[in-house]
């Protein structure tokens, strides 16, 4: 069974030509770029949840050690 779904997004022609610029420059196709973009964009959601998480938690005095791998556990329970 395939595992990736087909998408299909509208974008500026400007936007596109970028695209295609950097994903010729990275050697990698047009999906492999994207695919690659949102995971850099979902890292940057994830830490401004955890500072979000964290701050939180030092107002209310609960704040804790983040250990290793304790990211996703720390947004979760925020």
């Amino acid at each position: 069974m395939r595992q990736t779904k087909v998408f299909t997004s509208s974008l500026p022609s400007q936007m596109v030509k970028e695209v295609d610029l950097w994903a010729k420059k990275e050697s990698m196709t047009r999906s492999e770029l994207v695919r690659a973009a949102l995971r850099l964009y979902f890292e940057e959601l994830d830490f401004a949840e955890a500072v979000r998480v964290a701050k939180k938690e030092r107002r209310e005095g609960k704040l804790k050690e983040l250990k290793p791998g304790g990211l996703r556990e720390l947004i979760e329970s925020g």
